[in-house]
């Protein structure tokens, strides 16, 4: 019975996700490396966590190079969001594309965010590429990656 329910609720979870999805959504706010406020259409602001990486928190060291990247990559564009989940904190979990360029990817490409848990093919490939030539956090001999990170510095929510 239990597990009924826990899997009713992931679907329910991605279907309200899905509803985000959106060909040309307005970036309100970059908060991090990693999570955006956008519009899309006359729709009340969301908070959208990208998929499938991570980036240093904004206090943890390249937190703020990593957003100040992003914020760059978006340049005040639309973007496209291909949803896929909503997390604890009721963000939207999802893909983040302008054009033909996946947000996350480029993150990950310069050195200034991690794969997710489950990475693709093409997004080792990238970080492998970062890390050889030494590109942002890959510069430092041992960076700390974010979810160690907030294993140290837990929030108080």
């Amino acid at each position: 019975m239990g597990a009924r329910i826990v899997a009713a609720l992931a679907l329910l979870a991605v279907a309200r996700a899905s509803a985000w999805d959106c060909a040309a959504a307005t970036v309100l706010r970059v908060h991090d490396g990693d999570t955006i406020t956008v519009r899309c259409g006359d729709a009340a602001p969301v908070k959208v966590r990208f998929a499938d990486i991570d980036a240093p928190e904004l206090h943890q060291a390249h937190g703020e190079a990593s957003r100040d990247a992003l914020t760059r990559l978006i340049g005040g564009r639309r973007v496209q969001l291909q949803s896929r989940a909503v997390d604890r904190y009721h963000r939207i979990i999802s893909a983040v594309r302008v054009g033909d360029d996946d947000l996350g990817l480029e993150l990950v490409g310069q050195g200034l965010a991690w794969c997710g848990q489950r990475p693709t093919h093409v997004c080792r490939q990238a970080l492998r590429s970062a890390q050889a030539a030494h590109r942002g956090l890959w510069a430092d001999v041992n960076p700390q990656p974010p979810w160690q990170w907030r294993r140290e510095h837990p929030r108080n929510d």
